[in-house]
């Protein structure tokens, strides 16, 4: 984990400064709102701050709609229908407004970190990743019509939409280097060809919804994943994978390509691009994206990823995080902490 450290008595005093509603937008000045979770509830007081705080005020702002970038428990809880069960349960509770989630790796490639009850091995991450599809990505995103949403056929948890001129798209980018470490519970090329295969449709879908994004003539351009893709350690930062590569040491760099993709998105585009992440602690809005910079990106890492270290220090930051477009002003996108109004650190 990376940034800086918030102690439970930090989080305390923000989480009791908050004392108004999020401001969802301006008519006069074309600005919209919209609110990204992620990355919790990783513990009980996640989950009381989750249910409290952060959905009723979702609930009570007129978003258009939701981006949840996945995490949606903690990698050390197993993998199971009942957090499922309560993850469903929170995006119901946030209707009508819809909610645009993409995986992250807390809820299928870390699964193989438990056994699989029926056969005392590592659970497969792949056959999570199959559940996951059946349970939250089949059939039509429910969005009004207005909004234009549709899915990938590749990857159904990739989707795409549009709002007030401004395109949006998730991509299914997870954490564990891009799903190639760790990998426990699979025969590893299999593991490999599934990681390619993510790879290819992710950057397809790039292309997708710049190509749709210049058709429109939009006015601002989003990509949210769960992957903090500027979290590589230097010794092998730009190291690329091999197509299939897994679990290999030392490390390769997973998200080589799809940095290209995001970056070459952001120049044929031309306009404003914002870049949101989950997936590391430190709650950061800037220009910072591992040496794939460009001159109209902007990389926000969300709010969320409270955890206690070894050492008894806590990273994170418990929040949700509200998210400001105003297009065509000299900074289109800001952010802040939904809840506490915490602004987050410039990189």
């Amino acid at each position: 984990m990376r940034g800086r450290l918030v102690g439970a008595a930090v989080l305390a005093v923000l989480t009791a400064s908050c004392a108004t509603a999020p401001d969802t937008g301006s008519a006069s000045s074309g600005a919209f709102a919209f609110a990204v979770i992620g990355d919790i509830p990783y513990s009980e007081e996640d989950k009381a701050f989750l249910d409290g705080k952060i959905v009723p005020a979702i609930q009570a702002a007129d978003f258009p709609f939701v981006i949840h970038v996945g995490d949606t428990k903690s990698g050390g809880a197993p993998c199971s229908d009942a957090l499922d069960d309560a993850h469903a349960a929170l995006i119901t509770s946030l209707m009508p407004k819809p909610v645009f989630y993409t995986p992250g790796d807390n809820e299928w490639t870390d699964c193989d970190r438990f056994p699989d009850p029926a056969t005392g091995k590592p659970a497969s991450e792949l056959k999570r990743l199959e559940a996951l599809r059946a349970r939250f990505f089949a059939g039509a995103v429910v969005a009004p019509a207005e909004m234009s949403a549709s899915r990938q056929p590749e990857l159904p948890e990739n989707e795409t939409w549009r709002y007030d001129g401004v395109r949006f798209a998730t991509l299914h980018v997870t954490g564990t280097n891009n799903g190639r470490a760790a990998v426990m519970g699979d025969d590893a090329a299999e593991a490999g060809r599934a990681v390619a295969s993510r790879d290819a449709a992710d950057i397809a879908w790039i292309k997708e919804t710049v190509r749709l994004a210049r058709r429109e003539k939009a006015k601002a351009l989003v990509f949210a994943m769960q992957s903090d893709m500027t979290d590589i350690g230097p010794s092998f930062l730009g190291k690329a994978c091999a197509p299939e590569e897994v679990n290999s040491q030392p490390p390769c760099d997973g998200f080589v390509h799809l940095r290209e993709a995001v970056h070459d998105a952001a120049v044929d585009f031309g306009g404003p691009v914002l870049l949101i992440h989950g997936d590391t602690e430190p709650f950061t809005f800037g220009r910072e994206f591992a040496g794939g910079e460009a001159p109209n990106l902007w990389v926000l890492n969300a709010a969320g990823d409270v955890h206690q270290a070894s050492d008894g220090s806590w990273g994170g930051f418990r929040d949700a995080t509200l998210v400001t477009i105003t297009p065509g002003g000299a900074s289109p996108f800001s952010a802040r902490g939904l809840v506490t109004g915490e602004i987050p650190e410039s990189n």
